[in-house]
């Protein structure tokens, strides 16, 4: 005959209390001992699809802004050039921001 004492359920799986004759229907105990919790590392994973469109975002702009800009002291194309080299760094400088905060932010919430 089994003695009483904790047991698993053999219709459930779950622990239940077997009196010795019969099995009773009263919640288990906690666990003595803590659950495990998983340790996380220290490593930080970057968001590499976002960071690298932030560094293609940046080249882009720098490689087509800076030449339009150099040409700010030509007469002939000197006003068009210097607005249009004006207009493409803000708007590549505001894409290369949004992107690099995109991979900062998923590189935090996958900590």
């Amino acid at each position: 005959m089994t003695p009483p004492g904790w047991y698993p359920d053999p219709t459930t799986g779950s622990q239940r209390y077997w009196d010795g004759n019969v099995w009773l229907d009263i919640p288990s105990p906690a666990p003595a001992y803590p659950t495990p919790v998983a340790a996380r590392s220290g490593r930080i994973t970057i968001h590499y699809g976002f960071a690298l469109l932030a560094v293609f975002s940046l080249a882009g702009t720098l490689l087509f802004g800076i030449p339009l800009l150099a040409q700010a002291g030509d007469e002939d194309t000197g006003g068009v050039a210097t607005t249009m080299g004006v207009v493409w760094m803000a708007w590549g400088g505001m894409w290369t921001l949004i992107w690099t905060a995109f991979a900062i932010h998923h590189t935090l919430k996958g900590r």
